[in-house]
């Protein structure tokens, strides 16, 4: 049984008596919640969305002290063109934040996907790293003060790349080598000298995933070397993308790199949080208690750790959420991957999520 509320087996044997949403009354805001544990909760979203939402702005503003731009910061957003920058979308984004009385979070400065067209071919030895260094002047530099913390560089361990540091053979990397990393936050620094910089990245979470126990490894290495170099790094965001289709094994492994990561001096965010039911069978009563009891086994070790100091959903409520389109249900039914459902009623999930920061310590 997890810390706080049922487990899967025993939610199930109750004949899921959990699956009675929570009321609206009886609503509690996860970002007041977080907030009295020194934890900052937000949601990603896109600005035309909730331009055309105002009940979801409305959530948004109930529950999120931190907003997070989904798509509008990254390259192809941004660099329609070589010489032209269109900062229409983060700019709603920031401003959107603003009205809501919350902080931003900027995604991403770098990462290998999300380029423009033109961006591959540009990225040569001779021209990658001015690329590399004046977009994020640009772009940060716009956002100072206003973004208070960036996924600097998303996503840079792959190791079926076969190199022995495991570092990812993308776009940047072969232009530039390994020194892209360290640039990129030296860049940003100057930009931003007072966000918060974070290194992000996938597939941390599981202990019973070999390739994942193996990445940690690799992961604490080069978080090593890039304080060992001096280079301006305040956190690692780890995604959180879980799958409900499987065992939710968070224990002893992922607390042992969680203080790893802490005894480097460094914050961790939860940046992506998320749980993918496309493969969970079984009714939305059913599948909405495997939902919620991933969300409550990950938290419950997660915020045990006194370094994490941001929790993130990749969206708030299944009428908005990127898993509909990326990882559709075979019976066609519609993905509930977040805290909220279609009509914005809270989910076990979110009293997954109510259970999490009220049993965590302090910060």
């Amino acid at each position: 049984m997890t810390r706080l509320g049922l487990s899967r087996r025993a939610a199930l044997a109750s004949g899921l008596a959990l699956t009675a949403a929570p009321t609206w009354a009886a609503e509690r805001s996860l970002r007041d919640l977080a907030a009295a544990k020194g934890v900052l909760f937000g949601a990603a979203i896109e600005p035309h969305v909730v331009q055309d939402d105002p009940a979801f702005a409305d959530l948004l503003q109930r529950h999120c002290g931190s907003l997070t731009a989904e798509n509008a910061m990254k390259w192809n957003a941004l660099r329609p063109t070589p010489d032209r920058f269109d900062f229409a979308a983060a700019d709603a984004t920031v401003a959107f934040a603003r009205r809501q009385g919350a902080q931003v979070y900027g995604h991403a400065l770098v990462w290998h996907e999300a380029m423009p067209a033109w961006l591959d071919e540009a990225l040569t030895p001779r021209t990658a790293g001015a690329l590399l260094s004046d977009h994020i002047r640009r772009v940060a530099g716009r956002y100072a003060g206003s973004v208070t913390a960036w996924d600097v560089v998303n996503e840079v361990v792959e190791r079926n790349d076969g190199r022995r540091d495991g570092l990812r053979l993308s776009p940047w990397f072969r232009a530039l080598g390994p020194s892209y990393i360290g640039a990129a936050f030296r860049a940003a620094r100057q930009a931003a000298p007072r966000a918060r910089l974070a290194l992000a990245d996938y597939g941390l979470e599981y202990d019973d995933e070999r390739w994942m126990v193996e990445k940690r490894g690799t992961m604490l290495s080069l978080l090593e070397d890039l304080k060992a170099a001096g280079v301006p790094i305040h956190a690692l965001a780890i995604q959180g993308h879980l799958d409900g289709a499987r065992r939710p094994a968070f224990g002893a492994g992922l607390r042992r790199f969680l203080a790893q990561v802490a005894n480097l001096g460094l914050e961790i965010y939860i940046t992506e949080l998320d749980v993918n039911d496309q493969k969970v069978p079984g009714n939305v009563a059913r599948r909405d208690v495997v939902v919620a009891d991933s969300y409550r086994a990950f938290l419950d070790v997660v915020l045990d750790e006194p370094a994490v100091r941001r929790v993130t959903t990749w969206g708030l409520t299944d009428r908005h959420t990127s898993k509909s389109g990326m990882f559709p249900r075979a019976d066609r039914a519609g993905v509930r991957p977040l805290p909220f459902d279609a009509a914005l009623r809270p989910k076990l999930a979110y009293q997954a999520l109510v259970d999490a920061f009220a049993g965590a310590p302090r910060r």
